[in-house]
């Protein structure tokens, strides 16, 4: 059975990479504390590009503080009731920078589990939208055009992953992630991965 202090180092060891990992991350995110209350304890750069706030400014705070007026209720139940159950999910709503500028934000959560299965932390991923969010249906309906192996490329795109992260999760070479980016690109039809990303995130892949 593992100690207590093994437990704790391999919670702090799992806590560093996943910050490590948040840091190198293309799209904005946020590492969450699911034994404290859901507190943000990182926040990478393009986090802050987002949403105008440091990072300072968010440790020890949760997401609401990105809401306001025009936020719907109904999408933050969604996610305080993901959370609670230690599920991923995936919503859209009015969120506001810090200059108080609202935006249309597409934010998915995915929990992550220690060694031993009990969850420890939460990652969300934000990405501005302009516009109508299209419903789930129809970036589904996008997404068939895809190779199964192109699918899960994407699906590793969306939660954040860097060339070499889904490379080692997927069992393959750096060269060929770039090319099924490449190609999973060109099939849905987007001129760049971060439209490809949104279209996954809008299906909740």
């Amino acid at each position: 059975m593992t100690n207590p202090a093994q437990c704790a180092l391999q919670r702090q060891r799992l806590r560093n990479v996943l910050i490590r990992s948040s840091r190198h991350s293309p799209l904005a995110t946020i590492v969450t504390d699911a034994r404290a209350e859901n507190v943000i304890i990182a926040v990478n750069d393009a986090f802050e590009r987002l949403s105008g706030y440091a990072e300072s400014d968010m440790i020890g705070q949760n997401c609401r503080l990105l809401s306001g007026a025009a936020t719907c209720p109904t999408s933050q139940a969604m996610m305080r009731q993901a959370i609670e159950a230690g599920r991923p999910a995936f919503v859209t709503l009015v969120n506001y920078r810090k200059d108080g500028q609202a935006f249309h934000n597409a934010v998915m959560i995915a929990p992550v589990y220690d060694e031993v299965g009990v969850l420890a932390f939460f990652i969300g991923t934000q990405l501005r939208v302009d516009g109508e969010v299209q419903d789930a249906g129809t970036a589904k309906a996008k997404l068939a055009v895809l190779t199964p192996q192109q699918l899960k490329v994407l699906e590793q795109m969306a939660r954040g992953m860097r060339h070499a992260e889904i490379a080692k999760n997927l069992g393959l070479s750096i060269k060929t992630i770039k090319m099924h980016r490449g190609a999973l690109v060109h099939r849905l039809g987007v001129q760049t991965s971060t439209e490809a990303i949104r279209i996954a995130i809008e299906a909740g892949l």
